[in-house]
């Protein structure tokens, strides 16, 4: 009988090591959001999915564009243009915990098609 105690015991340690690895790794690739809102609008950065949307949410004549990167090689945006419209971007190939920097952009829409940016925030940070 004494052996089969040992064996219990020994079993709920190491469950319970298992258990807490498991936690401890998750936590490690929390993400985190970010959310950056200028007088025009609203970009925004989510974790959950890894996605970037835009607002532009002022009748000034100017475009809100997300600008999100990870390095000088990867870049992303998304522009909404026009009052109150709203536009996102889903992004697919960033690995989990990457951290990565997201801009709010004012822009000018060309007849072409093309835009220019007018004026940007500075990059804040957030991570997949």
């Amino acid at each position: 009988m004494p052996n089969k105690r040992k064996l219990a015991a020994r079993t709920g340690v190491i469950a319970l090591t298992a258990t807490l690895s498991l936690t401890a790794a998750t936590a490690a690739y929390a993400g985190t959001d970010q959310r950056i809102t200028v007088a025009g609008g609203q970009v925004s950065f989510t974790h959950q999915g890894d996605y970037i949307d835009a607002y532009d949410l002022k009748k000034d004549g100017y475009c809100m564009t997300a600008e999100l990167k990870v390095n000088k090689f990867h870049r992303w945006s998304t522009t909404a243009c026009g009052y109150n419209t709203y536009k996102y971007k889903s992004l697919k190939r960033i690995n989990e915990g990457t951290k990565v920097y997201l801009r709010a952009c004012y822009t000018k829409k060309h007849s072409n098609g093309a835009y220019t940016r007018v004026k940007c925030s500075g990059w804040q940070s957030a991570r997949t």
